[in-house]
């Protein structure tokens, strides 16, 4: 039998009945109508979220994030009153445990390179609870190491490993879970109280130490915060990373879920809680979400990438958002170096006076992630506008063609400007004695500019390697470490040779001068650079 669909085609005459009819009858000229497709019948459906969880769930990773990120400030510098105890104790001189330092740099810069890379292939979850297992066993080893040199040694090289990940696997979550006009509101907040480690560590480590009079207390004081962390991750942090959970709404295996999630439903299988019917609907409706965010094919098991954060140093707009971030950052591990001695040879300042003054650069830190975080979001609230661009916060919005550079960067002019005059204005303030007020309020004022641009561009890393947030932050961490060992190591040969004024005038000249430069490219060049190692044509 014909269907509806092939006389609505056909331009045969219809059957002969009809067809008399028709001849007696004037002929109607009917409008040609399509088949008629239910499948095809236009449906209004929500947008698809940039990511399910919810706020509440948003602010719980917060919190565990905040905890996780105070890892690598606080196992730095808390180990820094240890250093006279260290040397007497294992009958070292100072220059032998001053390598302990220079190798937990060292592992500071590559640690990322695997972990990093690590999570955005395979979860941030698991990355966390293996690096938290590595941190708290080298801290027991340190702890209890009481006669071996070289275990010291290797302990500390470990515990930097587990350690120096976890800032840069942040910035990865903080990409799975908020669009990119909101980074800054969760990035900003946790950034800074995380940075309040730089502040206590000193402090905690020396009060425990001078209570003690052993480094040992120090050290468990360590073990007992890593498992304290490795608890909480493990309980309470779920897996975010788009790779393996996509928005939220695809299940991940059992690996991904949280210890508690995995012991309810040990619990209700074991009481028989789950009935048959229940576990149907539960698979029906994991198949479907399933099939909304299919994963990505595997065919088989592969090692993470390890160079992979190293080739994007060498990207042109990687390379200028690298300096922005990595040069200041450098320029207050200068400033932070020169404390003692300044305020010490130049001042009088005791010991505590000297641990002391490390507070307001240690606050401005703080201040300068959190009001930053939000200056980020009004930035890219502002740049939306200019364009005529109608911001998404519940999908996220396509950056492909939105200036991202443009609106990272926004107001960085005015910010380089009073940089680059406090950096030389410090320099010029401790070389001819001006008051001490002065030294401080510009490490203040430093300390919060520094931190704004190592967050802005960070994060703009991040926004246009949206694929491998982690990695690009792994190369953020590199770029850092490199320029603050390279500066440090010659910042006391040139302060001998040409002073403290005009060594901080050439740190301005260049980490400022050079922030010029990078900030015009940024503007003006950034996204075409962008398209073409994207490969968009036209664009930019």
């Amino acid at each position: 039998m014909p269907s509806i669909t092939e006389y609505n085609n056909s331009e045969d005459p219809l059957p002969d009945q009809s067809h008399a009819t028709a001849k007696q009858q004037p002929e109607l000229a009917l409008p040609h109508h399509p088949p008629i497709s239910l499948a095809s019948a236009p449906f209004s459906t929500p947008p698809r979220p940039y990511t399910t969880f919810t706020t509440l769930q948003r602010r719980l990773i917060t919190l565990i994030l905040i905890l996780t990120m105070l890892a690598s400030p606080l196992t730095a510098t808390i180990y820094l009153p240890l250093l006279p105890l260290l040397a007497s104790h294992f009958h070292v001189s100072h220059q032998a445990i001053n390598l302990t330092i220079t190798l937990y740099v060292v592992f500071q810069a590559t640690s990322p390179l695997l972990f990093a890379t690590a999570s955005d292939a395979f979860g941030r979850r698991p990355v966390y609870l293996v690096t938290f297992t590595v941190y708290a066993l080298a801290s027991l080893g340190l702890a209890l190491n009481r006669a071996s040199y070289a275990g010291l040694l290797v302990l500390r090289a470990l515990q930097s490993l587990g350690a120096s990940a976890v800032l840069a696997i942040a910035y990865g979550v903080v990409a799975d879970l908020c669009v990119p006009a909101e980074r800054g509101a969760m990035q900003g907040p946790a950034l800074g109280a995380a940075n309040l480690a730089v502040c206590v560590g000193p402090v905690i480590g020396g009060w425990v130490a001078l209570g003690s009079g052993s480094f040992g207390w120090v050290f468990w004081c360590l073990v007992i915060y890593g498992v304290l962390v490795l608890f909480v991750v493990g309980m309470g942090l779920p897996e975010t990373a788009r790779s393996v959970v996509g928005n939220g709404e695809r299940e991940p295996g059992w690996w991904g879920k949280t210890w508690w999630h995995l012991a309810v439903m040990w619990w209700r299988i074991r009481r028989g809680t789950h009935r048959d019917e229940e576990l149907g609907a539960d698979r029906e409706e994991k198949l479907e979400r399933d099939d909304q965010n299919p994963p990505r094919v595997k065919d088989k098991f592969k090692v993470p990438d390890l160079f992979a954060a190293v080739r994007i140093v060498f990207r042109k707009d990687a390379a200028l958002m690298l300096w922005m971030a990595g040069s200041p950052y450098a320029i207050w591990y200068c400033v932070q170096t020169s404390i003692p001695p300044i305020f010490k040879d130049i001042y009088g300042f005791n010991d505590l006076q000297i641990g002391l003054s490390f507070l307001t650069g240690g606050f401005g830190v703080v201040l300068g992630s959190y009001a930053n975080g939000k200056l980020m979001d009004w930035n890219y609230k502002m740049t939306a506008q200019q364009i005529g661009h109608t911001v998404d916060k519940v999908s996220g919005d396509d950056l492909t063609h939105f200036p991202i550079e443009r609106a990272r960067a926004r107001g960085s002019w005015h910010i380089l400007a009073v940089y680059i005059c406090a950096l030389a204005g410090y320099g010029w303030a401790v070389k001819f004695h001006v008051h001490e007020s002065l030294a401080l309020i510009l490490q203040f004022v430093l300390a919060v500019l520094c931190t704004a641009f190592q967050q802005t561009f960070s994060i703009l890393l991040v926004d246009v390697f949206p694929e491998s947030p982690s990695t690009a932050a792994a190369s953020g961490n590199i770029t850092r470490c490199t320029l603050s060992a390279v500066a440090v190591a010659m910042l006391q040969p040139l302060v001998d040779v040409i002073g403290r004024g005009w060594v901080f005038s050439l740190l301005s000249i260049l980490s400022g001068g050079g922030g010029l430069v990078a900030n015009w490219l940024i503007n003006n060049r950034g996204m075409a650079w962008r398209h073409q190692r994207l490969g968009i044509h036209g664009g930019g």
